[in-house]
């Protein structure tokens, strides 16, 4: 006697999948992409009830009941510095994670044109939305009507208009780093900015004012670098030629321009940190193995990431959800940065 087959739901998702065994959908297109992560008694359970209804991964299913396109779309700008190109692979990363396609557009100038023909490549795609990391300043209302049939979430970006948006709270990140040095005990500290073009830049920028005001304590000298560790190393000797004796510490806008800084003053036989303190900014994998291992603040870029392609689904699937988030970055304390000497060191020549 032949068995009856099962009959499938019509438009099963895995998001009912998820309801049914009491985890996340991103932990059900983990199962179904065989991706890590997955404890095996989860794993089971989800495989098990996949197979009491009948479920089987494919296209449709994979719609996550919008009956739209499953690729994610991401248009990016200067992915050959370090922050950037971590929020291209995360987003990628976290888009296969739920089950998704990713496409990305880079764009050589961060201009209107330039991104309005980005997002209209992605659109010829279908997309099914897109994710926009702008990191410059940059007034994009106009582009709202480009937008009006595809879900938009800026990633750490500011579009000039409101829009569902996901934050690493680089303000905070500046004052979390300038706080450990006042902690520490200095009071003179000096600053190291990106180029204030940059929307990071910006908010570096204002993060060490604003602590050091709340501190009482006088803003130090500030030298301007392009995020290379060559102009950061060149800023550094202007420093030590115009201002050594006026700060001992010095905060510095990202890593790439501390370790031009940590060369400046290694050349100039300046010792970190007994006569100098520095911190950076972002935790890039080799921070760790400055000499001396640089005290930084981590970016949490898989936070971001996860989060800004979450926002963005919700969307599609007209789930409610929070439009704003802001991830706050972490201290990495490493030996870069000690408490000041009775007085700053004497600069040899």
């Amino acid at each position: 006697m032949s068995s009856i087959p099962r009959k499938k739901k019509k438009n099963l998702t895995i998001y009912d999948i998820a309801v049914r065994t009491g985890v996340s959908y991103q932990t059900v297109s983990r199962v179904l992409n065989e991706m890590p992560h997955v404890s095996p008694a989860t794993r089971e359970r989800v495989q098990a009830v996949m197979e009491e209804v009948g479920f089987r991964p494919n296209m449709t299913a994979r719609q996550l009941a919008s009956q739209r396109s499953t690729t994610v779309g991401l248009v990016t700008f200067a992915t050959s510095f370090y922050g950037p190109a971590q929020i291209l692979a995360n987003c990628e990363l976290a888009s296969k994670e739920m089950g998704l396609s990713f496409m990305f557009r880079g764009i050589v100038e961060q201009n209107t044109p330039e991104i309005r023909r980005a997002v209209d490549e992605l659109c010829a795609h279908q997309v099914c939305g897109i994710l926009l990391y702008l990191p410059l300043r940059i007034d994009l209302r106009d582009l709202q009507e480009v937008c009006r049939n595809v879900p938009i979430v800026a990633v750490d970006s500011s579009l000039g208009y409101k829009c569902p948006a996901i934050f690493i709270n680089q303000e905070l990140g500046s004052r979390i780093a300038t706080q450990h040095l006042i902690k520490l005990g200095h009071r003179k500290i000096a600053y190291l900015q990106g180029p204030l073009f940059w929307r990071a830049a910006q908010h570096r920028l204002k993060g060490w004012l604003k602590e050091l005001k709340v501190a009482g304590l006088n803003p130090g000298p500030v030298m301007a670098g392009n995020w290379t560790a060559e102009s950061g190393f060149e800023a550094t000797r202007k420093l030590l030629a115009q201002h050594w004796g006026e700060y001992s510490a010095l905060v510095v806008a990202n890593d790439q321009m501390a370790l031009g800084a940590i060369r400046a003053f290694e050349e100039s036989g300046i010792r970190i940190p007994q006569a100098i303190s520095v911190i950076g900014f972002d935790d890039i994998p080799e921070a760790a193995f400055f000499r001396p291992p640089l005290s930084t603040i981590k970016q949490d870029f898989a936070a971001l990431a996860s989060s800004s392609v979450e926002c963005l689904m919700n969307q599609v699937n007209q789930r409610s959800a929070d439009r704003l988030r802001t991830i706050r970055p972490t201290l990495v304390e490493r030996e870069s940065a000690a408490p000041p000497k009775n007085r700053i060191a004497r600069r040899v020549a």
